[in-house]
Parts: C-alpha cells; structure tokens; sequence
C-alpha cells in the first residue's frame, strides 16, 4: 500500500513538474513528502487528500489505489472516526469513493450498518434520492441497538431528511427520539450535530424557548471544549432565534461572531451567507432608530 501510494504521488509530482518543496506548501513539510515518496510513512487522511487536490489526481485513481488492499479494512489508512471526519467537513464526493472501497465482508456486523448509515446518506447528499435515503434508514433503525450512539445518529439523520422534506412533525419526532440518550452522544463528534438540529427544528416551528435552550447548550459546550467545531453555524442559527425575538442587538452580536468564525475557518459560503444576514439585520435596526 505505502509502495503504491509513494509511487503515485511521486509520478504525478513529476509530470506536474513540482518539487517536494511546492507540493509540500501549504499541506505539511517537505520532510514528510519526502518520506511519503520514499514509502517510510502513510499520509494522513487529510494530509493526503489535500496532496491528490494539488496533484489533481483522479478519484478513480484513488478507489483505485485502495481497492488493491480490502483483505483488511483497518489496514488502510483511514478508519470509521476519519470516514465521519470526510462527513463533517460535508466532503461527499470524497466520502463516497471511501465508502464504495470498503469490503463488508471483512467488517463485523456493527460495522456494516454503520457503512449502511453513510450509503444512506450519500444517497441523498450525493444522488438527491431523498424518499429512498429515508426509507432506507427507517430500515436501518429497526436493526440497530435502540439507545446505541449509531442508533442516535439514524435518528438524527432521519430528523434531518424530513426537515428537507419539509414535514418537521416528522423531523421532531426523530430528534426528540435521541433525547433519552444524551449521555451516549456526550463527548462525541455528533453531539454538536445534535444539539444544532433539535434547536433548529424547534426554531422552525416557533418553539422559541426550546431552541434558544438547545442553542445556548449548543454554544456553552463548545466554549468549554475550546472547540470551533459548529460553533460558527449555532452563532448564525442563535442570531436568527434573537430575530425571531426581535432582539436584533443580540442578533447583530451573534452574527458578528459567526462571521469571525467563519472566516478564522476559511468558510467563505457561510461567511458570505452570514454577511448577506448581518446586511438584513442592521436595515431592521436602523427601521427600528426611526
């Protein structure tokens, strides 16, 4: 694998004509490309996907690449926690090449629903299959432990999937399904994906009290983690609970902080999304002054 990998890069390097140090910018050290060229170490996931970016290297290649070695799925050089990091930075495209790569039959049967769980998504994130992604995960619920975080995350995916398709009864009660458990997805990747879904569906159905609480727990545990992880998108959705409110000051602070989120994270589409709100809002204050 490391041999494959190792000549890959280096080939493709060449016929771009760059060297280690400009391949390495902007991604890590060219000590590391170095050593990834020489076969010594395996890239980590996002290491190496920022490297077939720069190199424009074919997604085809890369299925490619890791389909020669499916004996054993933990001997890749990702596992389930680096497939659900491709899930947090909404990296579909390169989520679904992963995915479709997996051998099921070397994983246990935990394992396979958890596969099941991201085909389920992709399903609509990548083909737009929306009845058939739902469908699909109210099967998947039946087969899993209820109470278990994978059980959690169904339901979560499925409260989604609703909102989308605009029944938010729906959506409620697949949200409110995971609420017995909280302190399973406590300290998980998917706690703050919760947190924010149940207080945007009870905002969207004017259960401000309830939002503004999920909200606010939101933000409080993210602070305490000193993590920015979603932190800019519950500032955004707390700005537009302080509107629904008419409390625009209190919106305009919020916004302000996603806006420095977002651009401490390079996320020009929410930025710009929170610029265009930030816009609205300070029109409302000024109607407000007259």
């Amino acid at each position: 694998m490391k041999t494959r990998l190792a000549n890959l890069i280096k080939t493709k390097r060449k016929e771009l004509k760059l060297s280690q140090k400009a391949l390495a910018e902007g991604i890590c050290t060219q000590t590391i490309i170095s050593r990834i060229e020489k076969g010594e170490i395996t890239p980590s996931v996002d290491i190496f996907f920022k490297i077939i970016k720069k190199l424009c290297i074919p997604m085809e290649d890369v299925a490619n690449l890791f389909s020669l070695d499916m004996t054993n799925v933990k001997d890749l050089s990702f596992d389930f926690y680096e497939l659900e990091e491709m899930l947090v930075k909404r990296d579909y495209k390169t989520l679904s090449v992963l995915v479709k790569s997996i051998n099921l039959e070397s994983l246990n049967k935990e394992e396979v629903l958890h596969v099941e769980w991201l085909k389920s998504i992709l399903l609509y994130q990548v083909e737009r299959k929306l009845d058939v992604a739902i469908k699909k995960l109210e099967s998947l619920s039946e087969k899993v432990e209820i109470g278990s975080l994978l059980f959690c995350k169904i339901c979560n995916t499925l409260g989604n999937l609703y909102s989308e398709r605009e029944d938010f009864l729906s959506s409620k009660k697949y949200y409110e399904l995971v609420l017995p458990y909280l302190e399973v997805i406590k300290g998980t990747n998917f706690e703050q994906p919760f947190y924010y879904s149940i207080s945007r569906i009870y905002g969207m159905m004017q259960q401000l009290d309830e939002a503004t609480k999920w909200n606010a727990l939101a933000i409080s545990s993210s602070l305490n983690a000193k993590s920015f992880y979603m932190l800019g998108d519950n500032y955004f959705l707390q700005s537009k609970l302080f509107e629904e409110q008419k409390l625009i000051d209190s919106a305009i602070d919020s916004c302000n902080k996603a806006i420095t989120i977002f651009m401490l994270e390079s996320n020009e589409y929410m930025r710009g999304m929170a610029l265009s709100y930030l816009s609205k809002l300070k029109e409302k204050e000024n109607e407000e002054i007259l």
